[in-house]
């Protein structure tokens, strides 16, 4: 069989033990401990990939085909979409914003148009922190770490559910619980990758994570341009129009796996970290909750999950200020 099969164009054509085989074949090229689990069908907003499922160390990597697509957008919402532009105007209005600076507010928000070969990947389901670790109590140190078991005994009678203290602790209920985490900070991007990402482990490009993200498709959003009001959202739980669906109990949209059975956290508050060429970090599926606190409702406040959304702010923070909500997968390049 030959390497373009594991392409998406060819391998849209295969029947399972066709891809089962070609998948199999990759275990040669993988970290010892690398199995494949199962073959499984994904599906979300119209795109289907039956693909194989491998497990390592305790987390779950799916093989994505490579394509040759088109990424980034030259302009959202498109001319013809009427009424976001005019749901658009009304936000910056609300917010203090002259309404005719949507075009250049969407413009310096978008990543540019570009083709991509995107090589066949195995990408990792869920993501990780950056900068914050689970520890267990037996790891602490009782006189360094006085401080944090001091708090414990207080948040043990606490109500809230999440107690920390910046770039240092954390605490999260768990039923009868308290799970610890600790904050961990590096220099810079290359410091990180070099401690956490052993060969050939590495994190996608921006490139590679508008791919996962979206699959190609040429819109700001896996499913359209324009925004879902039927979602239920972490952050719009009450409200009525997110919670239409009588059953209070059913996840967050925007977290469930997509067509290549991928998890994205679709939470403006956190980020993905990518890699541009030459090293630098770019964040993607989010922007820190500015958008969010910054009034602008649900379509500014989320528009920054879309998939070809930039942060243009990024840069005016540093490496130790933004990796605390911080996250990244790890692929392997095939």
């Amino acid at each position: 069989m030959s390497n373009n099969q594991y392409n998406r164009p060819v391998w849209n054509t295969l029947d399972q033990q066709q891809r089962r085989s070609l998948l199999e074949q990759l275990k040669s090229q993988l970290p010892e401990g690398f199995e494949l689990d199962r073959m499984e069908t994904f599906s979300r907003y119209g795109a289907t990939t039956e693909t194989g499922v491998f497990t390592y160390k305790g987390s779950e990597f799916v093989f994505v085909p490579g394509d040759t697509v088109t990424l980034g957008l030259q302009q959202w919402p498109d001319e013809e979409d009427e009424a976001t532009w005019t749901e658009l105007r009304s936000i910056l209005t609300d917010i203090g914003l002259p309404p005719e600076s949507a075009d250049s507010l969407m413009d310096n928000q978008l990543s540019p148009v570009r083709e991509a070969i995107i090589r066949p990947l195995l990408a990792e389901r869920k993501v990780h922190s950056v900068s914050w670790e689970e520890t267990s109590l037996d790891e602490l140190d009782p006189e360094e770490d006085q401080d944090i078991f001091e708090q414990i005994e207080v948040f043990k009678q606490a109500q809230y559910n999440s107690y920390e203290l910046d770039q240092s602790y954390r605490l999260e209920r768990d039923g009868d619980t308290i799970r610890v985490w600790l904050f961990y900070t590096t220099e810079d991007a290359a410091e990180w990758a070099e401690i956490e990402l052993d060969s050939p482990f590495q994190v996608p490009t921006e490139d590679e994570w508008e791919y996962l993200n979206g699959g190609g498709v040429r819109t700001m959003f896996p499913w359209g341009n324009q925004w879902d009001y039927t979602m239920k959202l972490r952050y719009f739980e009450k409200d009525k129009a997110a919670t239409a669906s009588p059953d209070i109990e059913r996840p967050y949209d925007l977290e469930l796996a997509n067509g290549f059975g991928l998890y994205f956290l679709g939470d403006p508050y956190q980020v993905e970290l990518t890699l541009s060429p030459d090293g630098q970090a770019i964040d993607k599926g989010g922007d820190g909750g500015m958008s969010l606190c910054g009034g602008g409702g649900m379509l500014l406040g989320y528009l920054p999950v879309g998939i070809y959304y930039r942060s243009a702010y990024q840069d005016e923070l540093d490496w130790t200020d933004r990796i605390g909500n911080m996250h990244y997968r790890r692929v392997i390049r095939l």
